[in-house]
């Protein structure tokens, strides 16, 4: 049965049905995912939260349409991920920001215009497409802090100013999902914290829908509307926690109660699906 994060229509949901997924030769297989079900609405922001190794990652490359599930589905608003992809409906963005070091950072952000011109006559024909369009390049990286750098070259810039740049990249085509697999693992708690506040503000204005991975609890809760617990492997889904606090939750609230009530329950799940959390 699909785990649901509320229930519109197919058109307007995120689905993952029955997905499961293993590697390595046949007879010596290691099972990532086992029957994996759940389902997000368009425009939420939502945070898969588990140990490592438990599919988080293999998750998300299944709903890129990198790669394909053993057994299950996937459809991306009522697309396969490999039309979704294909119509730029899908931006993903890995762990490294993976920057062109000979391109300035106007042109690093301007990759994905430059790429696959035809993808929104493609969106126009899939049933879940909304308007495909761009966003201003330099309007993204002036929104993201980084105005006065857009002619700098990559090396140039400290490594969250290179994750910006990412995040600005993966917005300028404006997909219609954001797969970002733990993108600020390596940034210092400060720059962590500044780079949150100023993807959230896109994501508002931009009204993207995210899937979000990260092995932090305290993101997953200021930034999600659902978080996504999952058990070790094989990976299922442990627990769905909806996180019910007004946005913006910076500002004076991070230290709140009920958010840190919240990073308790979602611990919890964790110990109860088989996680230590830290």
């Amino acid at each position: 049965m699909v785990t649901e994060i509320d229930a519109p229509g197919s058109d307007d949901r995120l689905v993952v049905s029955g997905a499961a997924k293993s590697y390595g030769r046949p007879g010596a297989q290691r099972p990532a995912l086992a029957d994996v079900d759940f389902s997000m609405n368009r425009g939420q922001f939502v945070s898969i939260i588990g140990p490592s190794g438990c599919g988080k990652s293999t998750l998300l490359r299944l709903m890129a349409g990198l790669e394909h599930p053993d057994t299950g589905s996937v459809s991306i608003f009522g697309s396969t991920p490999a039309e979704a992809s294909a119509a730029k409906m899908i931006g993903f963005m890995p762990q490294v920001p993976a920057l062109l070091p000979w391109l300035s950072v106007l042109e690093n952000v301007r990759i994905p215009l430059k790429v696959n011109r035809r993808a929104d006559a493609r969106r126009r024909e899939l049933p879940g497409h909304r308007p495909p369009g761009t966003a201003d390049p330099v309007a993204l990286l002036t929104e993201l802090g980084l105005a006065d750098s857009v002619r700098a070259l990559p090396h140039q810039l400290s490594g969250g100013m290179q994750q910006r740049v990412a995040i600005a990249r993966a917005f300028a085509t404006q997909a219609d999902v954001l797969l970002m697999d733990e993108p600020f693992s390596a940034l210092d708690e400060f720059t962590r914290e500044a780079t949150q506040d100023q993807l959230l503000k896109l994501w508002q204005k931009l009204v993207t829908t995210v899937v979000f991975v990260t092995h932090s609890v305290s993101e997953a809760v200021v930034l999600s509307d659902t978080v996504v617990v999952m058990s070790p492997r094989p990976g299922r889904i442990a627990a769905v926690v909806p996180i019910d606090v007004p946005r913006p939750r910076r500002h004076g609230l991070v230290e709140a109660k009920v958010l840190h009530d919240y990073q308790d329950l979602i611990r919890s799940k964790l110990q109860s699906a088989g996680v230590s959390s830290s």
